[in-house]
């Protein structure tokens, strides 16, 4: 093995030297490989300059799997599957998520509020790399948020699902995505405490709207080998949809639909956006046949969107603020908080840095 190994060593170094000499003898005739901007690293010019560098990082990526490498930038392939251990969540982060909710509970008493954070792929599988062991515990991290939050706060817990639920397909294999099966194990846990007996899996049809999808982590390390593509899979209600329209805004601008599965997306480059159109949308306004049942607002995050299909079918109208896309504006301007029964802030653990729920409510 040994022998092999170093044999790919001594390609990749060959291979590099080449497309060194062929950037050089391609670019020197423009002068443009020269012509470094002012505080640009020659690394940082190299790297701009470099004009085989995706063939390179894809043929970098190949070798490093034929030699039986299961990690790549940090990144590790269990199973077929494509893994990113997520970081460490700062504690300004932590400090300003509990603040906001905290904010929202004082400027809004009395209101039935819920929290709900999804961990990611690596906090359910961390037994299966080796560097999260000693690393970033989720379980304990989501504890000691909710630990944190207002006693009105009603906590709902997605790690025990997921975790009992890990040798089930519950994340996209190559994205940090939850897929139908995750996201229906989530909602069947949380509803309860949210005042709901779950719906049945046997109520819903399997729809296998995409199949061989490549997901985000795939593309950005230009893996495809030892990989196993995703299917997207829908669970529509075999009695029909409850939603009877859906209004999707941005500032002054509106897109009305029928559905809370946008079919249309499965066709442009972010599939995934099938789930409630994924972050197209500040707000969506969703109305349902339930004109008797209670009304819900919802502050979501990103990797969140496949849960939000199953809690609607609970309620009579569905406002879901997507925190990342209204980011800079105040939750009074989208929505009015004490029109709605009760607020759930739907989180999910990767989003959490860059998180400004404090400047929002």
């Amino acid at each position: 093995m040994k022998k092999v190994l170093d044999l790919i060593c001594v390609i990749m170094f060959f291979t590099i030297v080449v497309m060194f000499a062929l950037s050089m003898l391609i670019f020197n005739g423009s002068g443009n490989i020269f012509k470094r901007q002012e505080g640009q690293s020659v690394d940082e010019q190299l790297s701009q300059n470099f004009p085989l560098k995706e063939n390179w990082k894809t043929l970098r990526t190949s070798l490093l799997l034929a030699a039986g490498k299961t990690e790549i930038d940090g990144t590790f392939l269990v199973d077929g599957a494509v893994i990113k251990p997520s970081e460490q969540v700062s504690d300004e982060a932590t400090k300003r998520l509990s603040e906001g909710i905290n904010t929202f509970c004082e400027k809004y008493s009395g209101k039935s509020v819920y929290a709900c954070i999804i961990p990611s792929p690596s906090g359910i599988y961390s037994a299966d790399i080796p560097s999260v062991g000693v690393g970033f515990d989720q379980r304990h991290y989501i504890d000691d948020v909710y630990y944190s939050l207002d006693s009105s706060v009603v906590t709902l817990d997605a790690y025990s699902p997921l975790y009992t639920s890990r040798e089930n397909y519950i994340y996209m294999r190559t994205d940090e995505s939850l897929t139908s099966a995750g996201a229906f194990s989530v909602y069947s846990s949380v509803v309860r405490k949210m005042g709901f007996s779950p719906r049945p899996l046997s109520d819903y049809d399997t729809e296998h709207a995409m199949s061989g999808f490549i997901g985000s982590l795939c593309t950005e390390l230009k893996i495809r080998q030892r990989i196993t593509p995703d299917n997207i899979d829908l669970l529509t209600p075999k009695n029909g949809t409850v939603v009877t329209s859906a209004i999707g805004t941005n500032g002054n601008s509106e897109e009305a639909y029928k559905s809370v599965f946008d079919r249309g997306a499965l066709l442009g480059e972010s599939p995934l956006d099938v789930f409630v159109y994924g972050d197209r949308f500040e707000k969506v306004d969703i109305k349902t046949i339930n004109s008797q049942n209670p009304k819900l607002l919802i502050i979501k995050t990103a990797h969140t969107n496949p849960v939000i299909p199953f809690i609607i079918s609970h309620y009579s109208f569905v406002t879901v603020i997507d925190a990342d896309k209204a980011s800079g504006r105040r939750l009074s301007e989208l929505a009015a908080a004490e029109n709605y029964d009760q607020v759930l802030f739907l989180l999910d653990i990767e989003s959490l840095e860059g998180l400004r729920l404090d400047e929002m409510i």
